[in-house]
């Protein structure tokens, strides 16, 4: 079992490099399965009625940000969003740090338990 579990956070920490935000607005449509067979129905964006998204990448080993969104972001509507956008960008960040320092007790942790 903790071999298993060592794996996991082996593979949780490899996909880690890159953060994704992204801040949407249009119209919702229900039936998207998240959890395989037996999941449980969540809303997502109907994308075949034009959502406006604001999307940012952030390579978390180059420090590279990408930040891409449609004009009405700049322009239109929904200006009042690019804020609302950046202090999502400060919380993924601090989400991002403290699951590192949570993998990293744990990993430890598991080492630990593995020499006694």
């Amino acid at each position: 079992m903790p071999d298993d579990l060592k794996t996991r956070i082996r593979r949780s920490l490899a996909n880690l490099t890159t953060l994704e935000i992204i801040t949407a607005v249009g119209h919702v449509c229900y039936g998207v399965k998240e959890g395989g067979e037996g999941g449980r129905d969540f809303p997502d964006l109907d994308y075949d009625r034009d959502p406006k998204v604001m999307l940012s990448k952030i390579d978390l080993l180059q420090g590279d940000i990408k930040t891409i969104f449609n004009e009405e972001f700049v322009t239109g509507n929904y200006q009042g969003l690019r804020e609302f956008h950046e202090a999502r960008e400060k919380e993924g960040h601090e989400i991002i740090r403290k699951n590192m320092e949570a993998l990293e007790r744990l990993w430890n942790l598991l080492n630990a338990h593995g020499e006694e």
